[in-house]
């Protein structure tokens, strides 16, 4: 039995049109026929490009081939440590590029705010730190190729930097991970 006071709120309002075609956002579509969310052809590009689920490819690593590795897992791919060390080496490699001033360091930045001419001198700080950490960061990828005489220069810049599945890089891609994560320290 409902009570007086449940019989009256289930007669409040607008009642609710049922079984018509809405819009993404909820409103009954004028058009009359039922509309694919925003994202649906972008997450059918990522899945046909990368080779995964459209399930996948909702997941935010599904957009870069290192995270497409990380997916498949430690035994097929990349474990989570050598992904944390490439991401953390890639937001290292886009402060450097900020530091020196590349054409490539600015894209992120928005086009409505002009940097001052004024340099501060934290902003010299921070430069010099960035410069330097990536120098160490370089250092060490070149002392781990000359130690195990594989190309881990070419499987960092195809693999990680520009996000190009190289599957025979496979092997090299794993040490150079695991030489990031560990000056990381992931």
């Amino acid at each position: 039995m409902t009570s007086k006071a449940e019989k009256l709120k289930q007669k409040r309002g607008r009642r609710k049109v049922i079984n018509v075609a809405r819009e993404p956002n909820g409103r009954i579509s004028r058009s009359g026929r039922a509309h694919a969310p925003a994202d649906s052809v972008a997450l059918k590009a990522r899945a046909s490009r990368m080779g995964v689920t459209m399930e996948e490819a909702r997941d935010p690593r599904a957009a870069t081939y290192i995270g497409t590795l990380n997916m498949l897992g430690k035994r097929d791919g990349l474990s989570d440590d050598q992904y944390e060390g490439a991401v953390r080496f890639l937001e290292l490699r886009q402060s450097y590029m900020m530091a020196i001033k590349a054409p490539d360091g600015e894209r992120d930045r928005s086009e409505r705010s002009t940097p001052s001419q004024t340099i501060s001198e934290d902003y010299e700080k921070w430069c010099k730190a960035v410069i330097a950490r990536y120098d160490g960061c370089r250092k060490t990828i070149q002392t781990a190729q000359n130690e195990l005489r594989q190309n881990l220069w070419a499987a960092l810049d195809f693999c990680v930097i520009k996000g190009e599945r190289q599957h025979h890089m496979l092997g090299d891609l794993r040490v150079v991970c695991n030489v990031l994560a560990r000056f990381f320290g992931v």
